[in-house]
């Protein structure tokens, strides 16, 4: 791991964090990550009604179940990037 990347970002503020990320090129790439299980997610949906086997159909809700969490967590991670000073104490 080069030492660009082994930093220790424990103290950094959030907005410090954030410029980090987006001076090193790191959010371009998490955004393509949210943009990609949107588009998943989707595909799911799609799936899910073209299937008429009711088996096939349940397992295709259990893989949506399962994308809600990782959706959300991208999402609040961002909001805690944007929004720094709501985050702070």
């Amino acid at each position: 791991m080069s030492a660009k990347h082994s930093e220790d970002i424990s103290k950094l503020s959030s907005n410090e964090i954030k410029s980090k990320i987006q001076r090193e090129g790191i959010w371009p790439q998490y955004t393509q990550r949210i943009k990609s299980l949107e588009r998943t997610e989707k595909e799911f949906w799609n799936l899910f009604a073209q299937e008429t086997d009711s088996a096939r159909k349940r397992a295709i809700l259990e893989d949506l179940v399962n994308l809600q969490p990782i959706i959300a967590n991208c999402y609040d991670a961002a909001q805690k990037l944007l929004l720094p000073n709501k985050m702070e104490n």
